[in-house]
């Protein structure tokens, strides 16, 4: 049996720049062609080996972001420099960012809601507002919208704020509260899909009023990619399924070993983060 170290595990990947970024239990890391990885040190920050859960970035702006316990950490010049921005005490657990396209920034945390920046990720206030579910596992915006829709994964199930995330309202799930880990809506916004702990993946096609189970399993769907061809990806657990009919069949990409996934629609490629510390590339 092959051992894993824990410490290593990658929480999530990003491309800035041209270059691939991975968030890690032991910090930030740059990752080569061939898979191997380089902690950068973060100038200007005391400690390089904080855990990492979230990432985002704004290529054109030069903004990275990175979600840690007690706040974010940013950079404003691509990732040369960097600060530490805290949040209201006590401390919360950033487990997830999204830029907004009107530059605002949103941070769902672990028990502590939403907050929501308005200067680049220099400060940061709360907005639950009709948030009753504290627990935010993931966010995600509906592309193409005036409006800011939002939507908010929790551990009972999924809120949608209209108005850039300032006021919610829960979304009712067809199995009651249910935990829910990822989302997704197609690139219309007319296709939401959520990831659950225990019901599979669920799409709906009018905005979270009915829903339909597009693949029942036995573990978490952690993460979810879409691409423009009616491809759906699922990481269910530490396996990698695929769907190329909009969730109608699901053949298997990797059986397990597998930490987080990255879509890379420029390159048509799906890339594997793996618990062993490597990379595997699957083209689409």
């Amino acid at each position: 049996m092959t051992s894993i170290d824990l410490m290593e595990r990658t929480h999530a990947l990003i491309s800035a720049g041209g270059m691939l970024y991975a968030a890690r239990q032991t910090g930030f890391y740059q990752i080569g062609e061939a898979g191997d990885a380089q902690r950068l040190h973060l100038r200007g920050l005391p400690d390089d080996e904080l855990p990492i859960l979230a990432l985002a970035c704004d290529s054109s702006a030069g903004l990275l972001l990175a979600g840690v316990q007690g706040g974010v950490l940013r950079s404003a010049d691509g990732g040369s420099n960097w600060e530490a921005i805290p949040f209201r005490a006590p401390p919360p657990l950033v487990t997830c960012l999204a830029l907004l396209p009107n530059g605002e920034i949103l941070a769902g945390a672990y028990e502590d809601g939403v907050f929501r920046s308005d200067d680049g990720g220099g400060a940061w206030r709360a907005h639950n507002h009709g948030l009753f579910d504290h627990s935010v596992n993931c966010l995600v915006l509906s592309p193409g919208s005036d409006e800011g829709i939002v939507y908010a994964g929790v551990s009972s199930g999924i809120y949608r704020s209209e108005n850039g995330g300032k006021l919610w309202r829960d979304i009712r799930m067809p199995a009651g509260d249910e935990m829910v880990l990822s989302l997704a809506t197609s690139p219309d916004g007319a296709a939401l899909y959520a990831g659950t702990e225990s019901h599979g993946l669920l799409r709906s096609l009018d905005g979270g009023q009915t829903w339909a189970q597009l693949l029942r399993t036995e573990g978490a769907v952690n993460a979810l990619a879409l691409v423009p061809d009616s491809t759906v990806i699922a990481q269910v657990d530490d396996a990698v399924l695929r769907s190329s009919d909009d969730g109608a069949t699901w053949t298997e990409i990797a059986a397990g070993g597998v930490d987080c996934i990255l879509l890379d629609p420029e390159d048509k490629q799906l890339i594997l983060a793996l618990s062993d510390g490597g990379l595997r590339r699957v083209a689409l």
